[in-house]
């Protein structure tokens, strides 16, 4: 039985592009394989979940000549991609089931994405089944496993719980992407602490239509977070400055070159 999508992102594909943290710099993991890869072909890349398509909008410079694919679950979010960028290849479908034959992309890259699919361990096998030897597969998100202190975690604990049961730990994408056949499979975690001034938080936390964290949690668990957030900044009569911390981690593997150089 496939569960509901944790977010309906066709509900909000309208507004995705206006909410903080869109604008995406070249991935600097398709940079290192670019400069790493040894083949002369033509390079092909794709990207599950892909959503508006801004990452792979952002790569375009590096991709001058490639074949380059978006895919999502989400009609919506791929219309608005389509709008940005027609001559990009953007394909609906789950990231389980990837409807391209096998050896079809050097470079698949998931990011922020991979805890919205159901069957994480058939998209870890499909992704490198598509992938062609001497092939890199990267994957970046969350690790709510090593940021419980997260602000969105600490006002609103309903997702911490949920999160930690949607994001698989990093160990348990590795050991999927060991079974699946990967080599070389990697994991680099990146901690990032800052002060946080609470007031624009707030702003940011109000606008619950855009944050996968708080469309996950039940009404209730949000009015009570956000009511929390309200009174402690009513209590305050100036700028209030909080420590605050997030975990993202990435891993990338391989698909070795066989003996026959194929």
């Amino acid at each position: 039985m496939i569960k509901p999508a944790r977010v309906d992102y066709d509900a909000i594909a309208h507004l995705y592009d206006a909410t903080p943290y869109r604008t995406k710099p070249i991935d600097p993991e398709l940079l290192t394989f670019i400069e790493q890869r040894a083949s002369p072909d033509k390079l092909s890349v794709l990207d599950v979940g892909c959503g508006t398509g801004n990452q792979l909008i952002a790569n375009r410079p590096a991709l001058a000549d490639a074949r380059i694919v978006g895919l999502d679950r989400f009609s919506k979010m791929l219309r608005q991609a389509r709008l940005k960028a027609p001559a990009i290849a953007w394909v609906q479908a789950d990231g389980s089931a990837l409807p391209f034959e096998t050896d079809s992309f050097d470079f698949v890259t998931c990011q922020f994405a991979l805890h919205h699919v159901q069957d994480k361990s058939r998209m870890l096998r499909e992704t490198f089944r598509v992938l062609r030897h001497g092939g890199r597969f990267a994957v970046r998100n969350v690790c709510p496993q090593d940021c419980p202190d997260w602000l969105f975690y600490v006002y609103f604990p309903e997702a911490l719980a949920i999160d930690l049961k949607d994001f698989w730990s990093p160990e348990s994408i590795t050991a999927e992407m060991d079974k699946a056949g990967f080599d070389a499979v990697a994991v680099e975690r990146e901690h990032l602490r800052f002060k946080q001034d609470m007031r624009a938080w707030f702003d940011d936390v109000r606008q619950r239509g855009t944050c996968s964290q708080l469309l996950a949690i039940p009404d209730g668990a949000y009015e009570a977070g956000l009511c929390r957030l309200t009174e402690e900044l009513a209590a305050q009569n100036g700028p209030l400055l909080r420590e605050n911390h997030i975990c993202l981690v990435t891993i990338r593997g391989s698909k070795q070159i066989g003996e026959s150089g194929v």
